[in-house]
């Protein structure tokens, strides 16, 4: 009996030795999931925090030096606008920035970014590490927790060049025109794109506005409707970057609305001549993110006249125009009836009788020198068929209203240079040897198409409205337009002479968006 109560005795106290384990465990589990809600808490706001200052920031990459600094500024400023651990304000500096080509990186950091700013069009944000007591877990020894926010935001460029020009046609996206049949001609099509016929050079100073002054416009190429439009983004310090690149980021789809700006600069001039191993003077361009082409040999005209060569010297395009002729062409683009082309568009009917509002031989300028006119596919809409050969040229009332010999047989390039993919035109600039090439200077190599200009082509029957730096109109398509010869905006007569090398599509997706 004794016995008994003994051992009840030493039971006692029991319950309260296994409670009090329970009681720590409970407190250790409490205390996890009090202090892990706070960390996931912290790790929320912080995560906001640079989501905020990378895209801020993101929207102020130019692919300038000004954009690196800018993007830097916008993203301290907006992150300390946001809180952590419910009051503390975030405070990040140029070191938690870093820039980049893509969402991936490379990554730099400013100042280094800052010397070669070109394709630096992605922004990553660390707001660092920030160390948090713990309320209890500190029972189990652990008297503090840590986290961090990282956010990527920017955009991927298109190779549209940030120039607008108004479309020649901008009802009709492609047209067939169709040739008479023999003998007056071969009774092919010939496709037409917003009124462009490929082959043909155009004065891009000619065709803007309508009714108003001819200057191509410049557009804004960081900002896009329905967004805020930056007067300093469409300035031409601003897009001097994109013009050495030929790219831009908003146009997504070729259409919908774009921010424009009044007048190119003589500045922007020699950002586009880089394209010719030309980086003198005013330009900003960087040889190795704007490359010149890997044929700059430039496709003037013959005569006294400027932009004309005086003479042959410099291998003008008779080369493969006119067999036996000095003089013609005498101009560079084609001549303009006000501010639209001289020529029949092809809605208009027939080809017309000779008359003095249809453009002859003599007023179209070079011809193909990047490649040939095409047929339309017959399709509904239109696309582009089979390319005109030289012999089909001279067959067919092209650019006079009777059949000649527009180009020599025995001179027009019969196939493309070598390392040129299948497919590629028999053009002048399609060379890789001969008169009509010219290579870069060593120090520099070229890149092939860079005398390529994707044009954003804009409905010019509606004003832009608004202030002039930030004029909206709407944009039908782009159209890919090959330089002939240098630009030239100093001077009376400003030039800009390309020659129209069909649309572009699809255009890529370039927003402004979060990668991670």
């Amino acid at each position: 009996m004794n016995s008994a109560f003994r051992r009840h005795d030493r039971q006692q106290g029991a319950i309260a030795i296994v409670l009090g384990l329970t009681l720590v465990v409970l407190f250790a589990m409490g205390g996890l999931v009090l202090d892990l809600g706070h960390l996931y808490i912290a790790k929320t706001e912080l995560q906001n925090g640079a989501d905020s200052a990378a895209l801020a920031g993101a929207v102020e990459l130019n692919q300038s030096a000004t954009g690196i600094d800018n993007a830097q500024a916008k993203a301290i400023a907006i992150a300390q606008k946001n809180r952590y651990d419910f009051s503390t304000a975030l405070t990040i500096t140029a070191a938690n920035i870093s820039f980049g080509p893509s969402p991936d990186g490379p990554w730099s950091s400013g100042a280094s970014a800052r010397t070669s700013p070109q394709g630096m069009t992605f922004i990553q944000v660390d707001t660092g590490s920030k160390t948090f007591a713990t309320y209890l877990m500190g029972i189990a020894g652990i008297a503090s927790t840590s986290t961090s926010g990282v956010a990527v935001a920017g955009r991927f460029v298109n190779d549209v060049t940030p120039i607008g020009v108004c479309a020649v046609d901008p009802a009709n996206k492609t047209a067939q025109y169709t040739y008479p049949a023999a003998p007056a001609g071969t009774g092919l099509t010939e496709l037409v794109e917003f009124g462009f016929r490929r082959g043909v050079t155009y004065n891009l100073f000619g065709l803007n506005p309508l009714g108003g002054p001819s200057d191509p416009y410049l557009i804004n190429p960081v900002d896009a409707p329905p967004g805020s439009c930056s007067a300093s983004h469409a300035s031409a310090a601003s897009t001097a970057p994109f013009m050495c690149t030929g790219s831009s980021a908003v146009i997504t789809s070729g259409t919908g609305q774009v921010y424009t700006n009044t007048g190119l600069t003589a500045s922007l001039a020699a950002s586009l001549n880089s394209r010719f191993d030309d980086y003198g003077g005013p330009s900003v361009c960087d040889p190795a993110t704007a490359p010149p082409d890997t044929n700059i040999k430039e496709y003037p005209c013959v005569g006294a006249a400027s932009p004309c060569a005086a003479t042959a010297a410099n291998s003008p395009p008779t080369g493969w125009m006119e067999p036996g002729g000095s003089t013609l062409p005498s101009q560079q683009p084609v001549s303009l009836a006000g501010n639209k082309p001289n020529y029949q568009l092809p809605s208009a009917g027939p080809v017309p009788a000779p008359s003095a509002t249809f453009a002859q031989f003599a007023g179209y300028g070079v011809l193909w020198s990047y490649g040939p006119a095409y047929q339309s596919n017959g399709a509904t809409p239109a696309k582009a068929g089979t390319a005109y050969s030289v012999a089909d040229g001279n067959a067919n009332p092209m650019y006079s209203t009777a059949k000649a010999n527009y180009f020599d047989t025995a001179n027009y390039p019969v196939s493309a240079g070598a390392g040129f993919p299948a497919g590629t035109p028999p053009a002048p600039y399609n060379q890789t040897s001969g008169p009509t090439f010219q290579a870069p200077s060593v120090a520099h190599p070229g890149q092939r198409n860079r005398r390529i200009l994707n044009v954003v082509l804009v409905d010019c029957r509606t004003a832009p409205v608004g202030p002039a730096s930030c004029g909206t109109m709407n944009a039908v398509g782009i159209g890919k337009f090959f330089m002939t010869m240098k630009a030239d905006f100093s001077g009376g007569t400003k030039r800009l002479d390309v020659e129209f090398a069909g649309l572009i599509e699809p255009v890529p997706n370039s927003e402004i968006k979060l990668y991670k």
